[in-house]
């Protein structure tokens, strides 16, 4: 399946491009951030988290809306459940002004006669068992005669609902979003970093194995004018055949050590343009080197100030914001909900107009308070759950910070090691040289063997490839003391 996928590969990228591209650490990390699917996500996060932010602060604002509603109603409404028979009144014991009954009236003779049952014994008036008056007329009314007919109703109704306190809730919610945001922002920074360290780990591998090619090159070179003198001397019957036959085997051994660098090279090449989003070319070339002086890192401080820049710490600690807030949300079912509304209503049948066919309107305003009193401790445990997940919150930024407090230690060691290390294979390399310098004059000379010579070139192989392997350890660490700091 790598096979397949290598010679896809090679169909797809322009491998024949005759001008080599030039890239800086800078430039791989400009075009990797540009480029990036992982920073592109984080950035819409980003997006997101401020629509949100936008969004809660709407609640401050009052809710307006339009509702139509359109009934057909089966049934007729009656208003009567039993026929009535309702009193008849003169107009001469009504009270002109209030419409009611005139009781002064009443208290006249002729009035009374003409309105209740007089006794004709007593001249008062005859009261029925409940010792209500009885009207001299009563008109009947039936209840089948008292339906309306509400075949159609339509009801548009428009209005606005305005928060006035709501025991802190909103305020809380849009406390939330904005930590929600600072929290996208910091995932895009620790999105950042994250990608930063894999570019230049990326860029160093390349740069690493490009100088082990080059001392495999060397190195076939080195083995290649042996196996050439060996040969001469081997024509003049010097050395035995064994002796050429072990350059010889060294030799290939050389071959298939330098395609591996070629082929780790160009395979870490890909990555990188992938990363980037450069077109692959076997062609390009990354500027910097790994003999580069770096500037001193070593003025962090291994506490938690060293570390106060990290994405990660700045995430747990507007998680234990966003956990405070919850607990005052919880807290704030405790309180009293007051809303204002107020609305425009048109219906019809007109209400207002004896349900005539037509649409007939009125506006209305009003208070609408909500006081919680008992609901078998739901409160309770909300509010208990809410703390308990602030109090977790801050124990996991607690433990964040003794962790990356250590893995900072852990990077600043790591430096101090890379950089005593490059010393000594610097040291180790300048002295496999003078070996092999010193071997070559005795072979020479006749004093000492091939087997000597062989032994002393992979000595010097062995100490240019730990150099290399050492010097790009210390650029790994410079890059490992940026990330574990947020100095990216």
């Amino acid at each position: 399946m790598k096979k397949i996928e290598l010679i896809l590969t090679t169909l797809i990228f322009p491998f024949a491009l005759s001008a080599q591209e030039s890239l800086s650490l800078e430039q791989c990390r400009s075009l990797a951030l540009e480029h990036n699917q992982k920073m592109k996500m984080a950035k819409e996060q980003v997006n997101a988290a401020e629509a949100v932010k936008k969004s809660a602060f709407t609640q401050y604002l009052p809710n307006f809306s339009v509702n139509g509603v359109y009934t057909y109603l089966n049934k007729d409404y009656q208003l009567l459940k039993n026929d009535m028979f309702l009193p008849v009144v003169p107009y001469t014991a009504i009270d002109a002004t209030t419409g009611g009954i005139n009781q002064a009236a009443l208290a006249t003779p002729a009035v009374a006669a003409s309105t209740f049952v007089i006794n004709p014994a007593t001249g008062a008036v005859v009261t029925d068992a409940s010792g209500n008056p009885v009207f001299q007329k009563y008109t009947y009314l039936p209840a089948s005669k008292s339906t309306i007919s509400l075949d159609n109703l339509y009801v548009i109704n428009g209005g606005f609902m305005q928060p006035v306190y709501l025991g802190g809730k909103i305020r809380e919610t849009n406390k939330i979003a904005a930590y929600v945001k600072e929290v996208a922002d910091h995932n895009l920074s620790l999105t950042e970093n994250e990608l930063m360290y894999s570019v230049e780990e990326t860029y160093w591998r390349i740069v690493s194995l490009r100088e082990k090619v080059k001392m495999a090159e060397n190195y076939q070179q080195m083995l290649k004018r042996l196996v050439s003198d060996l040969e001469n001397i081997h024509s003049e019957g010097i050395i035995t055949n064994n002796d050429l036959l072990k350059a010889r085997l060294k030799l290939s051994e050389s071959d298939i050590m330098l395609l591996k660098a070629k082929n780790g090279m160009e395979i870490s090449k890909m990555v990188l343009c992938q990363m980037t989003g450069v077109t692959y070319s076997s062609g390009i070339f990354l500027t910097d080197s790994l003999n580069q002086a770096e500037p001193s890192v070593l003025n962090y401080t291994v506490n938690e100030d060293g570390i106060t820049e990290r994405p990660e710490l700045k995430i747990l600690e507007k998680n234990v914001d966003i956990a405070q807030s919850g607990i005052k949300i919880m807290q704030s079912r405790y309180l009293p909900n007051i809303m204002l509304n107020a609305g425009y209503t048109s219906m019809n049948p007109n209400p207002y107009n004896g349900l005539a066919e037509e649409f007939g309107s009125d506006w209305n305003v009003g208070v609408v308070c909500n006081i919680p009193i008992f609901h078998f401790g739901d409160k309770k445990h909300t509010l208990n759950a809410a703390k308990a997940e602030h109090n977790a919150a801050i124990l996991k930024l607690e433990e964040t910070k003794e962790l990356l407090v250590l893995q900072l230690q852990q990077a600043v060691y790591g430096y101090t090691e890379s950089t005593k290390k490059t010393e000594y294979a610097e040291l180790a390399l300048e002295q496999s040289k003078q070996n092999l310098n010193y071997t070559l004059d005795n072979f020479k000379e006749g004093v000492l063997k091939t087997t000597d010579v062989l032994e002393a070139q992979v000595l010097w192989q062995k100490a240019y490839s730990e150099l290399i392997d050492a010097r790009t350890d210390q650029q790994m660490a410079v890059s490992n003391l940026k990330k574990v700091t947020g100095k990216y």
